[in-house]
């Protein structure tokens, strides 16, 4: 269950990191509200609501995806090796990270 769990983090920040470079790039080829002295419109991603909102999915992307290979390289180590003595941190470490990383995706895409 270590396995699977560590898996479905893997794939939740994989979800995320999709879903934030989908609004990204949209971001930052968009244009909108022409500028008052005739120039070219001001790109969607510089507007500071979108930043609030767009960064820090950004920033939890990166984190959930660093964590999800910390996790299989550990949970890796741990069954090559045949010592479970860390075995009850991996499990409570894999419990709580799939409830966020899932969480936390689901939320993003209804904000995007």
């Amino acid at each position: 269950m270590v396995y699977v769990r560590q898996t479905i983090v893997v794939d939740a920040s994989r979800a995320l990191s999709r879903a934030v470079c989908i609004a990204t790039r949209y971001s930052a080829v968009r244009r909108q509200h022409g500028s008052r002295d005739g120039g070219p419109e001001t790109q969607v991603i510089d507007f500071k609501a979108l930043q609030s909102r767009l960064f820090p999915l950004l920033a939890s992307a990166y984190a959930f995806k660093f964590v999800g290979e910390w996790l299989y390289t550990d949970v890796m180590e741990i069954l090559a090796a045949n010592d479970y003595s860390t075995f009850p941190e991996a499990h409570a470490c894999t419990v709580g990270l799939k409830s966020l990383t899932t969480s936390a995706t689901a939320v993003c895409n209804a904000l995007l």
